[in-house]
């Protein structure tokens, strides 16, 4: 269809997302503008902004959602803040989609809706009381990332002409995201350590990661995906942890959608995304990525399994492709088995010093603080414990301050056991949904992309068990369009199930 044959809705959406895209992009530029590396990249982001914004939703935000590691970071002249353009189009297209929303008709929200506008309201009002203002600032514009997720995948799915279409588009952006993030993975390791130092010491590597805190890192090449010499596969992350989550995704997801009935994806995509992603969760040899993966795997046979001979057809294909990728890292998952056991429960001070369990008790005492409003948002580390690492060389030691590692104490100390609930409310009710959702309608093809949104979300949720990856920029923005996808379902089948 042309622009002169849209309707005046879908045209005044398209203006409102180009004009709100093009004030970002020259705030921006205006504000940024110094280096050549600055003007190319500012140049970039509006016109990306600008074409995303003019190609409808359900054709755009694929392929956003697909270039999201793209990060695209620069720093704020004459401060020490770093921020991805990136950000600046999922929060503007967000806004603009929710603006338009406003105009064309009052906002309905329908039942489990309101924990999400409740998790958003108290997010940002937050602010009103955290004592570290800009820090906060910052840590709100990262979760608008997710809001806006949400909000753009869900109306990209309500708004289609066909939302079946517009689902499963989606849900291919995602396993081929997941893909080529394991391609990464297995690239970074060939290449070794050498290669990948002198990258992330380029200013290349700020297409990706943030420069003053890979600055940081790389004074004591502090990288949890470094064993002496050797590299294990991080993707588009500097934590392997986060890796192994969206890499846990990706396993739930293909599996969900081989063992369901509905043909959401190519077969053969299923199948590749489906290997590469496992095979990329146990190599970066993080336990995180490995239980999000089981609970993931375990929730997608026992929730969407419904035909018998696929399920153990699928079973037996999962078995023989772990027990190879097992067989032939054997002897390095047993020594990672091995140093996950010393940290966890070994004893003296230094292993006390690192091990969560005691990072988590340290840290509770934070939570007491302010148990049920939060002390706002980045300010969990304020109170955490001092690690000392030593630099490379051995000459002299860095003082690091341990994360929480745990998005569910993290929540709980920035925003209380309000923001807490809210967002348990909004997640685990997603995941339920979905799964109710696939279980009730199997030939729906939205109730299937909907179930298959809800093993993602099974996945990060044992994930961020131990790590702090809710409002990641990648992350977040994975999370939001899950959850974006349950709430067109939640909306369109019920409706479709009624129709004669």
């Amino acid at each position: 269809m042309t622009a002169a044959g849209l309707p005046a809705g879908a045209r005044s959406r398209g203006a409102w997302q180009t004009g709100i895209v093009l004030v970002l992009a020259a705030a921006v530029a205006a504000a940024l503008l110094g280096d050549l590396y600055t003007v190319i990249v500012a140049i970039a982001f509006a016109m990306t902004g600008v074409g995303l914004a003019l190609v409808p939703l359900t054709r755009s935000l694929p392929i956003l959602f697909f270039l999201i590691p793209v990060r695209l970071y620069i720093d704020v002249s004459g401060t020490n803040i770093e921020i991805a353009l990136t950000n600046f189009i999922f929060v503007g297209l967000g806004i603009a989609c929710l603006v338009g929303s406003m105009l064309r008709s009052r906002p309905r929200l329908v039942g489990w809706e309101f924990a999400i506008a409740g998790w958003l309201l108290w997010t940002v009002a937050s602010l009103a009381w955290t004592p570290e203002f800009v820090a906060s600032l910052r840590g709100v514009f990262r979760w608008m990332m997710a809001f806006g997720a949400v909000l753009l995948s869900a109306q990209c799915v309500l708004r289609a002409a066909s939302p079946a279409m517009a689902a499963r588009r989606l849900l291919v952006a995602l396993l081929c995201l997941v893909g080529v993030c394991s391609v990464v993975g297995f690239v970074q390791v060939a290449i070794g350590l050498d290669p990948i130092i002198k990258f992330l010491g380029s200013p290349g590597a700020a297409v990706f990661f943030p420069p003053i805190f890979l600055e940081e890192r790389l004074a004591s090449l502090n990288f949890n995906w470094r064993v002496g010499t050797d590299v294990q596969p991080f993707g588009p992350f500097l934590n392997a942890i986060e890796f192994g989550i969206l890499t846990a995704v990706g396993v739930g997801s293909s599996l969900a959608l081989a063992v369901g009935r509905s043909r959401l994806a190519p077969r053969w995509l299923v199948l590749v995304v489906f290997i590469l992603a496992s095979a990329a969760n146990i190599a970066c040899m993080k336990g995180t990525g490995w239980v999000a993966a089981s609970v993931a795997v375990a929730i997608a046979f026992i929730s969407l399994g419904r035909s018998v001979r696929r399920v153990v057809g699928v079973s037996l294909l999962t078995l023989a492709l772990l027990g190879v990728i097992v067989y032939a890292s054997r002897d390095i998952l047993a020594q990672r088995i091995q140093d996950l056991a010393a940290r966890e429960g070994g004893q003296g001070a230094t292993a006390e010093a690192l091990s969560r369990p005691a990072i988590w008790l340290f840290y509770l005492n934070a939570l007491f603080i302010h148990p049920i409003v939060g002390g706002g948002l980045s300010t969990a580390t304020l109170y955490g414990p001092i690690h000392w690492t030593r630099a490379p060389g051995g000459s002299t030691s860095v003082a690091v301050t341990l994360p929480t590692e745990n998005s569910y104490l993290t929540t709980a100390i920035e925003t209380g056991l309000v923001g807490l609930g809210l967002l348990l409310l909004t997640l685990v009710g997603a995941m339920v949904r979905g799964l109710r959702l696939a279980r009730r309608s199997p030939s729906d093809p939205v109730a299937q992309a909907a179930g298959t949104a809800a093993i993602g979300l099974a996945a990060i949720l044992a994930g961020n068990l131990t790590v702090d990856a809710f409002s990641g920029e990648i992350l977040g923005v994975v999370m939001g369009v899950l959850v974006g996808i349950v709430v067109a379902a939640n909306r369109l089948v019920p409706n479709q199930s009624s129709a004669p």
